[in-house]
């Protein structure tokens, strides 16, 4: 099966900055199948990058390289990481954007990658992605690298403290971490193989409540319902209308969760085996 090196970036369609990072792609590796998965991130938002990664990735046949650039501190100290979970494997920088993918992964591996052969005069401190981290992604699919040489092994890559949701008062307050084109509002709460909750309600900011998990967006009934979406992560949804809208929410806002009697107030956290570092 050929190699396919997917592309998942904030940088939009107007400008070109993808068009450049697929040109330094095709100078390593013109053989290379490559996907864009999306590139309208929104600008520097990483914890939405995470959760598109994360929804995506496992998607792909094993062996799948994911080149992923949500990069606000390029340029700084910040490090590159490759990662290795379920057989699929990602590069990008270490800045939580492998955050929902490392935590819901079963056989993972994670290193920082050894930049110090790479820099040099001809790589931009402003773009990364087509002079550092797509070529590297691109030697990789096409078997010129080997993961384990890429760097370092490390415990855990960075992952984000303030999506982590947090247990209030017999609840769970989780963050909005993406609105999608339909208006759908996704929170920072998953289910994972070791944990599956049962929501009973969600309360906003502004007061609305919102009752009842259904099984698909044809089930709900009332202005909005929950559901576990398909990528794991529960969300508030309207029948053929924007529960965004309705509800005036947007990427940030903070929802609680209450559960299910039994559940306890336990927050349903991704399964996290290393530490998140600062």
């Amino acid at each position: 099966m050929p190699a396919i090196l997917t592309l998942l970036t904030d940088f939009g369609s107007a400008d070109g900055y993808v068009g450049a990072m697929q040109g330094a792609i095709a100078r390593i590796a013109p053989r290379l199948q490559v996907v864009s998965i999306t590139h309208g991130v929104p600008a520097h938002d990483v914890g939405a990058g995470a959760y598109w990664l994360a929804a995506s990735a496992p998607a792909f046949p094993p062996g799948t390289v994911h080149c992923v650039v949500v990069d606000p501190g390029v340029g700084t100290a910040r490090r590159l990481a490759a990662a290795r979970v379920d057989q699929q494997l990602v590069v990008c920088p270490d800045n939580g954007l492998l955050h929902f993918l490392w935590g819901r992964g079963k056989d993972r591996a994670a290193l920082h990658v050894d930049t110090s052969a790479l820099d040099g005069p001809t790589v931009s401190a402003t773009f990364h992605g087509r002079d550092l981290i797509g070529p590297l992604a691109a030697r990789l699919a096409s078997g010129q690298v080997r993961f384990e040489d890429l760097g370092p092994r490390i415990a855990s890559p960075h992952l984000l403290g303030d999506l982590m949701p947090e247990a209030e008062g017999g609840g769970t307050s989780a963050r909005v971490m993406v609105v999608d084109r339909f208006g759908n509002v996704i929170l920072a709460v998953a289910r994972t193989p070791w944990y599956q909750p049962v929501p009973a309600r969600a309360l906003t900011g502004a007061g609305a409540v919102i009752e009842g998990l259904v099984r698909t967006y044809g089930e709900i009934h009332g202005p909005c319902a929950m559901l576990w979406n398909s990528a794991g992560h529960l969300e508030i949804a309207s029948r053929e209308a924007s529960a965004a809208d309705l509800l005036h929410l947007g990427p940030g806002d903070m929802v609680r969760i209450e559960w299910a009697q039994g559940q306890g107030a336990t927050p349903p956290v991704l399964a996290v085996k290393g530490t998140a570092r600062p």
